[in-house]
Formats: C-alpha cells, structure tokens, sequence
C-alpha cells in the first residue's frame, strides 16, 4: 500500500513537469513551423499567417500593427528570411512562452545580413499559438549554432501565483525598473538582470548572462522608457512589455530613439528578473561606445521591422 502511494505522489509530482513540457514544445513547434512557411511560401504569408490580430512588430524603430505592416509590404520572390530558436521558455500556465534565436537574409541565395531575433507567444482562443510581438535587429558576430534540442532557461521559476490583474503586474515591475533605471542606470541594471540574461542591441554581439551584468555597470547615463502594453501569464511566473525609448545625446554617444521589448521572469531564489531586452533604434548609434561591449565593435546595423532588417 504504501509503495502504490509513493507511486501515485510521484506520478502527481510530474505531471506539472510533463505539461510545462508539452507548453514548451507547442511554443517551439509554432516557431519551427513559422521559418519553415517563411522558407517556403515567403516571409509576407508567414507573417500575416502567424500573427495575431493585435500583434506588435518595430516598423523602423516604431511599435506598428503587424497585420497592417505585412498587408502593407509587397511579396519579394527573390528574398528569403531563415531562422531557428536557441532559447525557449514558456510559463506553467502555458498561455505566453518566447523564443530567440538568430536569423539570416539572403538575396537571390546570397547572404544580406544577419541578426538576433525574440518572438513572444500567446495562445490563442481557439488554442493555437500566434505571435504578440516580434522585434529584432542587425549584429555582427557568428550566430549560435542550432541545437538538436532547443535548450531553456536553466535556472529554476518560482512556484505559480495566479494573478487578477496580469497587465498592471508585469506593467509596475517595468515602471519600477524604467524610474530606478533614470538616476540609477548601471546599478540598476546590475539589480534587475537575471544571471542569464540576454540583450540585444543593434549593430552589437549579445549580452549574455554574466558579461550582461558586468557590462550594463558601466553605462554612462539612462535611458526614458515609456511602456505601451505589457502581459503576464496566468502563472504569474512570465510576461513581457513593450514600449518607447529615447535616451538624450552626450559628448560620448549620440542621441537614440525606438522602441524596446522587455521580458521578465518571477525566478524561485530572485523574484521578478530581466531575461531578455532588446532595443529596436530609429536611429541606431554610429560607434560602439554608447553601450559596453566586451570587445571594440563597429555599428552597423539598421532598424529593419521584426526578425528581419530590409
């Protein structure tokens, strides 16, 4: 008796494990099938297919309807957009997950230019995945090779805590980080960033974990963030906000301006941490000096819309 006990509080245990999975793989499915329709049938067809009604994308820098910005932009035969996720994450509740990863365009078969893209996922009423936002930008550097199996976050979410109010929760946090992050730049950095952070700027190589912390101590001087909508799963454990940003010129770096997405994670031992920013310009910076890097780098990038920059 007690052995089939044992058995029964174990199979319990896991099965929260087993459905985190099975969210985990539905997030990573769609994103699959979303480049495998953008190899095929054209990126204009994947991305109206693939996005939600209310869906995001950073048009030149600015947070536009992606519906209206696909339906807007001609089919190009001879482009094609490739990319994989590096990184998947879902919350327990598995309405909203996230992937990253990088991605490529090729002209005629020829390499343009490459970059990191971040897709978040909402499933939808009819219980597909589509996606709510999708911004990325131009680097330089090697892309990270893809994995036989798409790896997560190693570090562990805390237990989930339903919310009645998701958008104003993840909406304070970011307020809170925004206003600390004005006088208090690099320190609070330094404070909200998950050890495996990762954030993308244009024309840079990722910030990753450590380095990110260590880097983001030295920036010079903060960045006014205005948030336009944000959400967190019904978990309470996973969310993200977009908005505005606008960062004034000094004698070390020119002024910027665009639009940023945010995704924060409630970890078990942390709390509420930053796992992923990235910055989509209107006017990317022309040297590297504005944003620690851990080599000299050149500024090249362009604030293309979504995974792409065209």
């Amino acid at each position: 008796m007690k052995n089939y006990l044992t058995i029964v509080a174990l199979t319990g245990s896991l099965l929260p494990f087993q459905c985190l999975a099975q969210h985990r793989d539905a997030v990573i499915a769609a994103e699959n099938a979303f480049a495998a329709q953008a190899a095929q049938a054209g990126t204009r067809a994947a991305f109206l297919a693939n996005s939600a009604p209310t869906a995001l994308v950073a048009e030149n820098g600015r947070l536009a309807n992606a519906q209206e910005v696909w339906q807007a932009r001609p089919a190009q035969a001879n482009i094609r957009l490739l990319w994989y996720p590096v990184l998947a994450d879902v919350a327990q509740s598995g309405d909203v997950g996230y992937t990253t990863g990088p991605w490529n365009m090729l002209k005629d078969g020829r390499p343009q230019t490459s970059g990191e893209y971040v897709t978040v996922w909402r499933k939808q009423p009819d219980g597909t995945w589509k996606f709510a936002v999708d911004m990325g930008i131009e680097r330089i550097g090697s892309a990270p090779a893809k994995a036989a199996t798409v790896p997560q976050p190693r570090l562990q979410v805390a237990v989930a805590t339903p919310s009645m109010a998701p958008s104003s929760v993840v909406l304070d946090v970011d307020r809170r980080f925004a206003e600390a992050e004005l006088s208090k730049p690099g320190a609070t950095y330094q404070q909200y960033l998950s050890a495996e952070a990762r954030l993308y700027r244009p024309g840079l190589s990722m910030m990753q974990g450590a380095a990110a912390v260590a880097n983001m101590k030295n920036l010079d001087s903060g960045y006014a963030f205005a948030p336009t909508t944000g959400y967190l799963a019904a978990a309470g454990d996973l969310g993200y906000v977009v908005g505005t940003l606008r960062r004034f010129a000094t004698a070390k770096h020119p002024e910027e301006n665009g639009s940023y997405l945010r995704i924060w994670r409630r970890e078990a031992v942390a709390g509420w941490r930053l796992v992923l920013e990235v910055f989509n310009l209107t006017n990317p910076p022309v040297d590297a000096a504005a944003v620690p890097t851990p080599a000299p780098e050149n500024v090249s990038g362009s604030a293309g819309p979504s995974k792409r920059a065209q």
